[in-house]
């Protein structure tokens, strides 16, 4: 969540939080890490950016097996 000083520094960040601002922002407004994550996969997908997708359904792989 840190701020970038051009373009290509801010294109070059991944599109997910890094698990510390994850919780920051699911705390402060409430919502579903596993359904955020599908949703952004789903993106991912459609848009071709598939180091992200790859990322994300590894995330969601983990996630899913954490018991509650």
């Amino acid at each position: 969540m840190n701020g970038s000083n051009h373009l290509a520094e801010s294109d070059a960040r991944p599109l997910y939080l890094c698990s510390v601002d994850l919780r920051k922002l699911q705390h402060s407004v409430g919502f579903d890490p596993v359904a955020r994550y599908r949703r952004l996969l789903a993106f991912s997908r459609k848009a071709r950016v598939d180091d992200e997708a790859e990322w994300l359904q590894r995330r969601l792989r983990h996630l899913e097996r954490m018991p509650e």
